[in-house]
């Protein structure tokens, strides 16, 4: 296989295995076996490996030695640090948005939340999900910095597979409404406001994350989970 196909392969591999941790197939603390993964996969250890260590650089997996792989699990400390990051990037990139891309801003925002109330009605997790990726995604798509950009990279996934973890949870139906509050706010002009209010928004989701993981996970080992690598399924065509 040429330098350039193992390439290709490693990418859609790592692109299947990044896919399944944000979409919750994998879920939070799994043990992740190689050998597995190429099973299931339908390819060798190498291009397998070789996305492992991609997704660890991107926080995603933990290596750990003489115990394996496993999708990362978030303790307290380490969600308040993500949410507090958060909120600076995110409230940066809102100020920035609404001044070089105001409409385009408000409209991706206003789809977004308005797709996320649709999914919560009809019970779709991963349209909850995938729709507040969305919402959030359109202040840095449009904050016009791409060290903006870049610097939401180094926690976006990690961000995106904890909304699916906890997905269709209560409590969205009431983060949604601060989308809507946040874009009504904008609307009317009122910036500083929908900082602030986005800057609570992002925290408090930091507190039910920290709550809910005291309260549900249960103290059990991880590596029981690696049958859950059942559902990656094949690579595409």
């Amino acid at each position: 296989m040429s330098t350039r196909s193992q390439g290709s392969l490693t990418e859609r591999v790592t692109d299947r295995i990044r896919r399944a941790i944000l979409d919750g197939e994998i879920e939070l603390g799994d043990a992740l076996s190689e050998d597995k993964l190429a099973t299931t996969l339908g390819v060798s250890r190498s291009p397998v490996r070789q996305a492992l260590a991609i997704l660890e650089q991107q926080g995603l997996i933990d290596v750990r030695p003489q115990r394996g792989s496993f999708v990362f699990q978030p303790d307290p400390e380490d969600i308040e640090k993500l949410c507090e990051f958060r909120r600076m990037v995110e409230v940066s990139a809102l100020h920035l948005a609404m001044q070089r891309n105001r409409e385009e801003t408000l409209a991706a925002m206003k789809a977004a939340a308005e797709r996320m109330r649709a999914a919560l009605e009809s019970g779709e997790r991963l349209g909850v999900a995938r729709a507040d990726d969305a919402f959030h995604d359109a202040l840095l798509v449009n904050s016009g910095n791409p060290y903006l950009i870049d610097a939401y990279g180094l926690f976006s996934g990690k961000v995106a597979a904890l909304r699916s973890y906890r997905s269709l949870r209560p409590t969205h139906g009431a983060a949604n409404a601060e989308h809507f509050a946040i874009v009504a706010m904008l609307e009317a002009g009122d910036r500083q406001g929908a900082a602030d209010l986005l800057s609570t928004h992002v925290l408090r989701i930091g507190e039910h994350f920290r709550s809910e993981e005291a309260s549900a996970r249960p103290p059990t080992g991880r590596a029981a989970r690696a049958s859950s690598l059942d559902h990656v399924g094949p690579l595409p065509d």
